[in-house]
């Protein structure tokens, strides 16, 4: 008996939505309601492991389907042009929740269309992509979640991007820096901010003989949870944290290194005032 065939339209969809986006096209050939229940996703998630011609397919469902959320997962894609297709078509079709990771040979340069999108909510960048903060000094309008991965990057973009979402609830940022780089400046200057997950990697632990200057400058006054994973003991300042809860440290720290402790103490006399406070062995052995 065929029982999938008396479930609502809702419901399947529901099923629909936790497998991939080609499992779901291949359900079209069952009858004709399957087709149009496909059609009706909402989400649509594309994973160049399970396709081997991704960009083909990825190009004929995207026209076909309206979408509020879009995982696109690649190993490369074959030109800057169709990557900014199809991040502009999601935002033509006013997508909430948006999901890149390419990990391309060269950095891919986000559509400017993407940055006026009054329609997304959640914006994940897991990849270096090429960032460019509009002329106006606003971006992502009514962004509320926002992760992103930049590499080595330039004091004119971390001064600029976050302080650049006004409505930004949860910021989870991932930098990779150079131990014997030039200094970089992140001001994270927000009123609306609650969240901030902050990761520093650093390429080359002999970082721990050397003397760098780099720097996170905090301004949230409606933060309530900050998680820290220092690799490279960046120099920290922070400022109106009155409504702080949580607070989570893993910094590096290791008894032979030559670093000035100083830098992960001024933090601490910065977050006193939170509820809950997890400490790390490497902030441990500072005393």
């Amino acid at each position: 008996q065929d029982r999938n065939s008396s479930l609502l339209d809702s419901v399947l969809c529901n099923i629909l939505s936790f497998l991939t986006t080609k499992i779901d096209v291949a359900t079209c050939i069952l009858s004709s309601r399957w087709r149009h229940v496909c059609t009706s996703l909402q989400t649509l998630l594309f994973d160049a492991t399970l396709c081997i011609r991704q960009g083909d397919f990825t190009d004929a469902t995207m026209e076909r389907f309206e979408m509020s959320k879009l995982y696109l997962h690649s190993y490369r894609v074959s030109g800057s042009g169709r990557f900014k297709g199809w991040v502009s078509l999601a935002v033509m079709r006013d997508v909430r929740e948006l999901e890149l990771n390419i990990e391309n040979q060269q950095r891919l340069e986000l559509p400017e269309s993407i940055y006026s999108c009054r329609s997304l909510e959640v914006l994940k960048l897991d990849y270096d992509f090429d960032i460019a903060v509009p002329v106006s000094g606003m971006c992502f309008p009514n962004l509320k979640f926002l992760r992103v991965s930049l590499q080595y990057p330039e004091n004119q973009l971390t001064e600029k991007l976050f302080s650049s979402c006004p409505s930004i609830e949860e910021l989870c940022l991932k930098v990779y820096l150079k131990y014997d780089g030039p200094a970089t400046n992140f001001i994270i200057s927000s009123s609306t901010l609650k969240r901030f997950y902050w990761t520093v990697l650093v390429d080359d632990y002999n970082f721990a003989f050397n003397n760098f200057h780099h720097n996170c400058l905090i301004m949230a006054p409606l933060l309530q949870l900050l998680h820290v994973v220092d690799d490279l003991m960046v120099s920290y300042e922070v400022h109106d944290l009155q409504f702080l809860q949580t607070v989570n440290l893993a910094i590096l720290f290791l008894q032979w290194s030559v670093l000035n402790p100083w830098e992960v103490v001024q933090l601490l006399n910065g977050i006193l005032n939170c509820k809950s406070l997890t400490l790390s062995s490497g902030v441990i052995l500072l005393r």
